[in-house]
């Protein structure tokens, strides 16, 4: 499974405005954004729209999910099936069984550089105190 998981211990994190920042974050790069929200967390998808895209089926999207507690928060990114309906069972099943929001992509559609500069981002954005 190709999922890249980071966590943030004694930061003291917002983590509604983490889920913020990250799907502004997407949607600033031009990604097409949803983020639905539950108890244990937030999911937020991202993907590129276009007519090509549509054409050739892919319905893929990265899949972001933010969960834990302000000093203890841990983020995963993944590629996962892009939802139609981003509902309350949808997010339940993500977060209470979060490898099923993620699936294996063949190396040549997973962007490394996007994780890359998603990751250094983040990761400046919490060394600035989001609070």
């Amino acid at each position: 499974m190709k999922t890249k998981v980071k966590e943030f211990s004694g930061k003291n994190i917002d983590l509604d405005k983490l889920s913020e920042v990250i799907e502004k974050y997407f949607a600033d790069e031009k990604f097409k954004t949803q983020l639905g929200k539950h108890p244990n967390g937030t999911l937020i998808q991202a993907t590129k729209e276009g007519l090509l895209r549509s054409i050739a089926g892919m319905d893929r999207a990265y899949s972001i999910t933010v969960s834990g507690t302000p000093d203890n928060v841990k983020i995963s990114i993944g590629m996962g099936k892009w939802l139609q309906d981003l509902g309350v069972a949808a997010i339940e099943s993500f977060l209470l069984t979060p490898e099923l929001a993620f699936f294996e992509v063949p190396e040549s559609l997973w962007s490394f550089e996007i994780e890359d500069k998603f990751w250094k981002y983040i990761e400046n954005q919490i060394d600035l105190g989001i609070q």
